[in-house]
């Protein structure tokens, strides 16, 4: 028996500037000549952006109640350039089990996951960090390499601060805006909770420019309300060398002001980029 069609939509890949500068500085995989000069067609949009634009699929596929006790496992599989169409489908097949892909117009699946509700099968492999003070900012962070990447160890919690207007703003910038994260009392879009996992591996370490963001593991257990301080955990699982790239994978525990556990984030990124030929 085939499987079942529980939501769908179409978007168009977008990015305002191709070549701003505050991105060549941040992440140069995100212009277009950094895309090119690693032997990408263009400027990547990026992976946690991709997953942004398809929350509302994800919304009418699971409903509100995802956001509270839902999960998701995410697979980047193929670069997204500005201005691609790209089709998202989710299915339901005879277990139960939700798969997402969302497919380009030249037929590139760009993202593949499998989501559902309650505990993920994989939850328990995590380890997480038991310290939830946030650490200052350095001055100056070591460099990341295979060698000194503390595997094993915890990495410095970080904080960050979404102000209503922050998170209405965010919000109103995705492809399709929903009230629960642009109305009164915003929550805070799940993109932005996937993408500080990038900023938090940052609080510790440099690891220069470009990265790319490979998948996530993400398990929801209270939406983020928008106002408040949120701190993030981090522990370093592992650290490994993959056609050239250089692989970090990192837990990350969330929590918000009142010590309420919003979600656990499993981050796989590559942070030393190998040029192709």
């Amino acid at each position: 028996m085939p499987d079942t069609l529980v939501a769908a939509q179409q978007f168009t890949a977008i990015m305002k500037d191709q070549n701003d500068p505050e991105m060549m500085k941040r992440n140069k995989i995100h212009t277009a000549d950094g895309g090119s000069g690693y032997g990408f067609s263009g400027a990547l949009i990026g992976g946690v952006t991709i997953y942004g634009w398809c929350i509302p699929a994800i919304l009418e596929a699971m409903g509100e109640d995802w956001l509270d006790r839902g999960w998701i496992y995410i697979q980047f599989r193929r670069p997204t350039y500005p201005d691609e169409q790209v089709r998202v489908e989710i299915t339901k097949d005879e277990g139960g089990l939700h798969h997402l892909e969302a497919t380009k117009d030249n037929g590139e699946i760009c993202l593949r996951a499998e989501l559902g509700m309650g505990e993920a099968s994989w939850l328990g492999d995590f380890v997480l960090s038991e310290h939830r003070t946030a650490d200052p900012v350095l001055e100056q962070r070591e460099w990341l390499t295979l060698e000194n990447a503390p595997v094993g160890q915890d990495i410095r919690t970080f904080s960050y601060t979404i102000t209503e207007d922050d998170a209405r703003q965010l919000g109103n910038e995705q492809i399709q805006p929903m009230e629960l994260f642009t109305g009164d009392q915003p929550l805070v879009h799940p993109s932005v909770i996937a993408r500080h996992m990038i900023s938090l591996l940052a609080h510790s370490y440099d690891y220069g420019n470009p990265s790319i963001h490979a998948s996530s593991h993400i398990q929801n257990f209270s939406r983020a309300r928008a106002g408040q301080t949120f701190t993030l955990t981090g522990h370093m699982i592992e650290a490994y060398e993959k056609n050239g790239h250089h692989y970090s994978v990192v837990d990350g525990d969330l929590f918000d002001e009142s010590g309420t556990e919003i979600a656990r984030i499993r981050h796989t990124n590559i942070f030393k980029v190998a040029k192709k030929a």
